[in-house]
């Protein structure tokens, strides 16, 4: 079992203390707000916003994007666990060389049935060839007009037995480029640097669960 499945993990990300807690049912993801008494809950698809302990009515258009934002944070946080979810599809694209490494690249996109509101979207993973690790994603999405993003992990460190690592975070300088061919743009320096994702105070607590 991976260690984010028996442990609850907190982290702070801009304005905002995450929190993802594994149940028997999934994990429920939460987010904190540091300046106001807000709190988003996303539990099986579902958001619930708290102002105070009091619950917001939201419309469907203002629920999906609070959904979107804590779901979207806490997936790049919980990376690789999360390729192993049921909704994912894999298929390997072969090897790839990013300057002057080896790295399996690895497609994954998800089916329709429990791959979310987003499950169109369609990612591009390279892992190491020698250790593995993950040191280069990509994807391609649809909201807000869609593009590509390209990702360079960097600030790797392992807490309680689990690596956890920033980003930066790049888009194409023009829109002509492809996802397969992100890679290739990453590496003839025609991507421009878009912000740096950074994860601070990052905690694991043990939790014991019972699911039998």
């Amino acid at each position: 079992k991976s260690k984010l499945t028996q442990n609850e993990l907190e982290f702070t990300f801009r304005e905002f203390r995450y929190k993802s807690t594994p149940t028997c049912e999934g994990f429920q993801l939460e987010r904190t707000s540091l300046k106001e008494p807000i709190r988003d809950a996303v539990f099986q698809d579902n958001v619930t916003r708290f102002y105070k302990d009091s619950v917001v009515q939201l419309a469907d258009s203002t629920a999906f994007l609070y959904y979107e934002s804590v779901n979207s944070v806490h997936y790049f946080t919980q990376l690789p666990l999360r390729l192993k979810d049921d909704a994912v599809i894999l298929k390997d694209l072969g090897i790839e060389e990013i300057q002057d490494k080896t790295y399996h690249k690895i497609e994954v996109k998800f089916t329709e049935d429990g791959g979310g509101v987003d499950f169109e979207d369609i990612y591009i993973y390279w892992f190491d060839v020698e250790n593995y690790a993950l040191d280069y994603l990509a994807y391609s999405f649809l909201v807000n007009g869609g593009g590509l993003r390209f990702r360079k992990a960097i600030n790797r460190q392992r807490i309680g037995g689990v690596v956890f690592q920033d980003y930066k975070n790049y888009k194409p300088k023009n829109e002509t480029g492809s996802l397969d061919s992100i890679g290739k743009l990453f590496d003839a320096g025609q991507l421009e640097l878009l912000s740096v994702i950074e994860n601070e105070a990052i905690n694991l607590s043990p939790i014991e669960l019972n699911c039998n």
